[in-house]
């Protein structure tokens, strides 16, 4: 997927804050990193801002929304293309890591609306 096409799908909104920003402040972030065998394909890959893709650094999704419970919650509101076995993976690592807070409830709500467009 381009970037332009990205941050179109996305409405030029960074799913870790939220904020929507000029093309130029963005960047792709991967669900699933491809050093670990991920594509680059629409749904494994997501607006994040710079200053939000630099913070996540080199930690694992899931380690990051887990240390930042406002990423975490605009993440699964924002992240609306990620294919579902990616989010079912990042919901897995979260309750493995003891971080569930009910946001399968939300990611099944989210899913629903999308089937039914």
């Amino acid at each position: 997927m381009k970037r332009t096409d990205l941050f179109e799908r996305d409405g030029y909104r960074c799913v870790y804050c939220g904020t929507v920003s000029a093309s130029d402040t963005l960047s792709v972030d991967h669900v699933q990193p491809r050093v670990k065998g991920g594509d680059h394909s629409g749904g494994n890959v997501v607006t994040a801002c710079i200053p939000c893709n630099t913070a996540k650094g080199a930690r694992s999704l899931s380690q990051y929304l887990m240390d930042v419970p406002e990423a975490r919650r605009n993440f699964f509101e924002f992240a609306r293309y990620v294919w579902p076995r990616h989010m079912q993976a990042v919901l897995e690592e979260l309750a493995r890591r003891g971080c569930s807070g009910g946001l399968s409830g939300h990611v099944e709500g989210r899913r629903r609306a999308r089937g039914s467009s």
